[in-house]
């Protein structure tokens, strides 16, 4: 009873390390008069491996250092446990971790069920690629661009394209000349890649 409890903490603290992924081991069923030590030989009689769509079994299964029909140790098999998480770690996919074992003489049947969580979506910086300024007469590209901060190469985010909006009014209003500014951002390339285009109606 105590090796299992240790392999269950221990499969768990791992999970807990790597940081992308919870694990919980449900005990090992033992069909067996007692459970057999943690270092005694089993014939690993089956590996049952399910709930797994984001990995596939084929991987996990290349991630263990053993295989239905060899001989392994209850030691072995919890190693081969956090090798599985080792390989979802690798894929940026987080995952629950339940285990099952039945034993009977020699031989051990295994069971282990995933639950997958998808990946995070990172989120790519907006960058700013041209800046257009239409409508304006009175003021030229040059005085309203000396009014702003963003340039092309800038990261841009709502408040930074909210403040030169109201950078280019205040040079409208520094000049005595009314306008109405109204920013459009675009992106043409379909990526992270941004366009402004004020749109400017002076007075």
């Amino acid at each position: 009873m105590r090796t299992r409890h240790l392999l269950a903490r221990s499969a768990l603290a791992v999970a807990i390390a790597t940081g992308f992924a919870s694990a919980s081991f449900c005990g090992p069923q033992a069909f067996a008069a007692s459970p057999p030590s943690a270092t005694t030989p089993l014939k690993l009689k089956s590996l049952v491996i399910t709930g797994n769509k984001l990995v596939s079994t084929d991987e996990i299964l290349a991630a263990l250092p053993f295989h239905q029909g060899d001989t392994v140790t209850r030691d072995q098999i919890a190693a081969g446990a956090q090798d599985v998480m080792g390989v979802y770690q690798k894929k940026n996919v987080g995952l629950k971790f339940g285990q099952k074992m039945k034993f009977a003489g020699a031989a051990v049947y295994v069971e282990w069920a995933i639950e997958e969580q998808a990946p995070e979506v990172v989120q790519t910086a907006l960058v700013v690629d041209k800046i257009v300024f239409e409508g304006n007469k009175k003021l030229s590209a040059a005085d309203l661009t000396a009014a702003t901060k963003l340039r092309p190469g800038s990261t841009i985010d709502q408040a930074a394209m909210a403040a030169d909006q109201q950078a280019v009014q205040k040079a409208y209003q520094d000049h005595g000349v009314g306008a109405a500014i109204q920013v459009v951002p675009s992106q043409p390339a379909g990526d992270n890649h941004v366009v402004l285009t004020y749109q400017i109606t002076e007075k």
